[in-house]
């Protein structure tokens, strides 16, 4: 039996959803190529709890044909805490690779098709290798008495197909064009004593990068029948392996919440300042492994040249360089390949401390040798704001902790998190009341979540507290103003945007050095 209460009154509850944000400071982002092998395809931005997961993604972590995305997850993960995610975003293939891949794919069916097929070739004996894009043509007598080759229709063919074919820079669209080049100038005169002729022949398409096809005309050995053989070798070039820019990559990751640092694994050290460039449009960071800084062993800067170089100018406050090497003389094949990777590990075991909690300095690495520097050494990576890894008494730890701009990573960080936590606390203000009214009352609505965060601040360790000098006043760890209403003109009021609203923090900051002075007496 009902109870009959809407006979009185009536209740209606609405839920007022506060937005929840995906915003993380706390992952690191791993880019890099591909798996070398090539059997996978992994996810071009994927989330991966454990190494395991890496590996069965395809990369492999470990021996000789590591990918380095895969060693770089595996020195992430070695780190303890060990990190609950790791990000990575993969390569893909440049526009211009995919299209050089479909101009490989139908030139080599166009040679497989004609070349050395037809009833009537005479003169020699022809073999084509797909995997190194090499013709190998053993001749039975002169050049001239070679003929039906195929090659005529493999010009037709391409011709169809909108490609362009050339010899050594000139364009050849039939066997007449071909026989006006150098190349067939000097097979034209060859003699069974001769060595062989090497050269190349280019195909291009619009959209597409040059396929360059190798051919090896040689007489065979004295006595010997004219059978065409094919010595495998790597092909003259491999454009449908090129991987796309970094900023290309980069881009698409910013499309998953999630990440804080980017962290280059297999990228050439000529990108570093692109994607610096690029990361410091964005609210997050980015950090790569310096190895290339001093300069190279056996050799000396020029008297008046800086003696430490680094792959990234001292203008980005949001990018971190962790020298490498153990030793500033030793060569690039000796580094250990954890160490390749100190940029992971550096990232990895900084940002399992909460952000305002801790310093970017002191932390302890795992699977990396620490480098053994000379006091000038230190003194010129900190110059240059570059951080590094020694051994300090028993232990060895990151020293320095700032960004290639000069300013401390820890700061960094923490004003990014400040930012977004003081923003989603008046959003969500804004998004869970009816409406917040433009008076004094409302106004101090918007300074409550202003005081909010900065308190939250204050509670991780970002913010100082409220402390006292010399003579006991008062120095509050922050404070806010906010304008009163009546202050406001009416087109402030009627454009419903609430400006003037400030605050002022004093940074908890971090010791990173102390200076102790005493003196022994008899008595004090």
């Amino acid at each position: 039996m009902g109870k009959n209460y809407d006979l009185i009154a009536t209740v209606d509850i609405d839920i007022a959803t506060p937005i929840v944000d995906n915003t993380s400071f706390d992952n690191l982002l791993i880019m890099g190529p591909p798996p070398k092998g090539g059997l996978k395809t992994p996810a071009y931005v994927g989330v991966y709890g454990n190494l395991t997961e890496v590996e069965d993604a395809g990369f492999v972590s470990t021996g000789e044909g590591a990918d380095p995305v895969g060693v770089a997850a595996r020195v992430a993960f070695a780190q303890s805490p060990t990190p609950t995610q790791v990000y990575i975003a993969v390569q893909k293939l440049s526009t211009e690779a995919v299209a050089s891949a479909a101009v490989i794919k139908k030139t080599n069916a166009a040679i497989e098709q004609y070349v050395g097929t037809k009833e009537n070739l005479t003169g020699c004996a022809i073999k084509f290798s797909e995997a190194s894009r090499k013709l190998s043509v053993t001749l039975e007598g002169p050049a001239s008495g070679v003929e039906n080759t195929g090659m005529s229709e493999v010009l037709g063919a391409l011709a169809e197909l909108g490609c362009t074919v050339s010899v050594a820079g000139k364009k050849v669209e039939t066997v007449s064009d071909f026989k006006e080049t150098g190349a067939f100038q000097e097979l034209s005169g060859m003699s069974a004593d001769d060595p062989e002729v090497k050269f190349s022949i280019d195909v291009e398409k619009d959209g597409a990068g040059e396929v360059s096809y190798a051919v090896v005309i040689e007489y065979p050995s004295s006595g010997v029948p004219a059978v065409a053989s094919v010595v495998e070798a790597p092909p003259l070039n491999s454009p449908e392996k090129e991987l796309e820019l970094p900023a290309t990559t980069i881009a698409r990751a910013l499309g998953m919440d999630g990440w804080y640092v980017l962290c280059s694994a297999g990228i050439d050290s000529k990108y570093y300042e692109e994607i610096a460039a690029y990361i410091e449009t964005q609210e997050k960071m980015f950090a790569y492994t310096e190895l290339d800084c001093f300069p190279a062993p056996g050799a000396d800067r020029a008297e008046g040249e800086d003696q430490v170089i680094p792959s990234v100018g001292t203008v980005y406050f949001r990018t971190l360089g962790c020298y490498g090497r153990e030793k500033t003389s030793q060569a690039l094949e000796d580094i250990p390949d954890a160490n390749l990777y100190e940029n992971v590990a550096f990232v990895a075991k900084w940002l399992n401390y909460s952000s305002g909690s801790e310093t970017s300095a002191f932390k302890s690495l795992s699977s990396i040798y620490p480098s053994e520097l000379t006091g000038t050494e230190m003194k010129l990576l900190a110059e240059k704001n570059l951080n590094y890894f020694i051994t300090v008494g028993n232990k060895n730890i990151t020293m320095n902790g700032k960004t290639v701009g000069g300013e401390w990573a820890d700061v960094i960080r923490f004003r990014d998190w400040l930012k977004n936590d003081m923003q989603l606390r008046v959003v969500n203000l804004f998004v869970t009341r009816p409406k917040v009214p433009y008076t004094d009352s409302g106004i101090a609505l918007v300074q409550n979540q202003m005081i909010a965060s900065l308190k939250a601040g204050q509670d991780a360790g970002g913010i100082a507290e409220t402390e006292f000098d010399a003579d006991g006043n008062e120095i509050p760890g922050f404070v806010t103003s906010v304008p009163l209403s009546a202050s406001l003109s009416a087109s402030e009021k009627a454009s419903r945007r609430l400006t003037k609203c400030k605050f002022k923090a004093r940074l908890a900051g971090a010791i990173h050095f102390a200076e102790l002075k005493g003196s022994l007496t008899y008595e004090l």
